[in-house]
């Protein structure tokens, strides 16, 4: 008999998680629609033997579509931060992730709209010609009405490639079915999670699909136009009700942390602000290590703890940044796990290791296999070495470079993996498990940034008591048992 473990299917946080995935798909497909269809429509009227027959507008909006539709929604999402916090005045949260959407459903709409009106046959619009209609007249009486059913196929297709987009909401603190999922399901090997999540958006999508296949049977934009001004009051409300309920006398401070772990460490230090100090933390998870500290830099958070100082110093370097360490909170030990061998003596020639594809972890992971003498590293290569680096690897040893969530996965079919503290118990280890792991001596303590033009902030000392306090350092503890999570200050006995 199944046993359902109901701590695994905590409701709230999958209805929370429901709501923002409604809310971002149904704002960005409103808007993207609309402007879609628009696009769509001038597309067609420029053809050749159409009514605005003109080469050089049909060829460059065109160009642009396809050159919009081209770019992967990660990178188009990463590349357009300017824009998205000049439209929603931050880049990050549910709002942020609208831009990205919005622009990466629009060209999509826009040529299922040119497709659909492109099969309205040419002897009608010759005839709507021959009766005097107007431009407007011939979009608005003829080409809408007798392409409707496939403008209603094109809309729901949208509408769910957009769930599709909305699970990289995360990277940008925007929420969502996709991130609670990969976030706390994959990250955390969490089935349960997994699963609730994939049969919610199974069933959103299979009511889409279907509602679309029925309007456009019956060729009814009513019910549709009805539910969107329905829709669009209770995302209004939504989005009003807590802004004008917030405590404005109550202090609070925008924090930034990774999705899993960390936000469960943070919730025991949201308590221990609220009691202890009157202070607000708001937990702001991301599950992209670069736009936590683009965040800070803009403004749209207050302070970060995600990473340690070699990360921070390179982020500096590479971008500019004007971030500045306040304090350390804990060394969470790298270490080399192995289900083929005990010992590193045991390793071969060509043996496969498994280490992290993020810049940060890739050097970290390589200094430590160049401490334990199975390699050596270029002079000066410093904590952001990359395999290119390695000057003397005398055993030839294969290196496969992977997702660090991907990494506990493969202790199987690799003969070491590196393996970050964050997936380390998911996997079933424990650091007293790993063949080689870093001490309490190691350069990658965890720390708390802040932007530099505002590290006097009083409250960040009341921060800084607080990650030190002992409820988190207990809560630490018992996540990273075992010497897993080692403090990085004094702490008082």
């Amino acid at each position: 008999m199944l046993n359902v473990n109901l701590d695994n299917l905590a409701l709230l946080p999958l209805i929370k998680a429901t709501w923002e995935t409604v809310y971002m798909v149904f704002i960005s497909s409103f808007v993207s629609i609309i402007l879609g269809l628009l696009t769509g429509v001038i597309l067609f009227l420029t053809r050749k033997n159409q009514p605005l027959e003109h080469k050089t507008i049909h060829q460059s909006l065109g160009f642009i579509v396809n050159a919009t539709r081209s770019v992967p929604y990660i990178i188009l999402m990463i590349s357009i931060l300017p824009l998205t916090r000049l439209i929603a005045g931050t880049t990050i949260g549910i709002n942020a992730a609208l831009v990205p959407l919005t622009l990466a459903a629009i060209p999509f709409y826009a040529r299922i709209c040119e497709s659909a009106l492109a099969e309205v046959p040419q002897a009608l619009i010759e005839t709507a010609h021959a009766m005097g209609a107007t431009t407007t007249q011939l979009v608005t009486k003829i080409l809408i009405p007798e392409s409707l059913p496939l403008l209603i196929r094109g809309i729901a297709l949208t509408v769910i490639g957009l769930m599709g987009y909305s699970a990289m909401a995360g990277a940008v603190g925007g929420g969502g079915l996709g991130e609670l999922a990969i976030n706390y399901g994959y990250q955390r090997f969490n089935v349960w999670v997994t699963l609730e999540t994939v049969i919610i958006l199974i069933l959103i999508v299979q009511f889409v699909q279907y509602s679309g296949d029925i309007l456009a049977k019956k060729r009814k934009i009513k019910p549709l136009l009805f539910s969107s001004i329905i829709l669009g009051l209770v995302c209004i409300t939504a989005q009003a009700v807590p802004a004008l309920t917030a405590h404005q006398s109550l202090q609070t401070l925008r924090i930034g942390v990774m999705t899993g772990w960390s936000e469960e460490v943070m919730k025991t230090a949201q308590k221990v602000a609220l009691k202890d100090y009157g202070l607000n933390l708001k937990i702001i998870a991301f599950s992209d290590y670069v736009l936590p500290n683009t965040a800070l830099e803009n403004n749209n958070i207050d302070a970060n703890i995600f990473q340690h100082v070699p990360y921070l110093d390179a982020q500096i370097k590479a971008r500019g940044y004007h971030l500045v360490p306040i304090a350390k909170t804990f060394v969470y030990p790298m270490g080399f796990y192995s289900r083929r061998i005990h010992h590193i003596a045991d390793l071969k020639n060509n043996s496969i290791i498994a280490i992290p594809n993020d810049p940060s972890n890739e050097g970290r992971a390589l200094l430590l296999l160049q401490k334990a003498g199975l390699i050596s590293l270029r002079s000066g290569a410093g904590v952001l070495a990359t395999i290119k680096d390695i000057t003397s690897n005398p055993l030839h040893l294969q290196f496969k470079l992977l997702d660090a969530a991907q990494l506990p996965r493969v202790l199987k079919d690799a003969d070491l993996v590196a393996i970050t503290n964050d997936y380390v118990s998911n996997a079933g280890l424990s650091i007293k498990d790993a063949i080689i792991k870093e001490g309490a001596d190691s350069l990658y303590a965890n720390v708390i940034v802040v932007n530099a033009q505002h590290k006097d902030n009083i409250l960040f000392k009341e921060l800084i008591a607080v990650m030190h306090s002992r409820a988190v350092l207990d809560k630490t503890e018992s996540l990273f048992p075992d010497g897993a999570a080692i403090p990085a200050w004094k702490v008082d006995q």
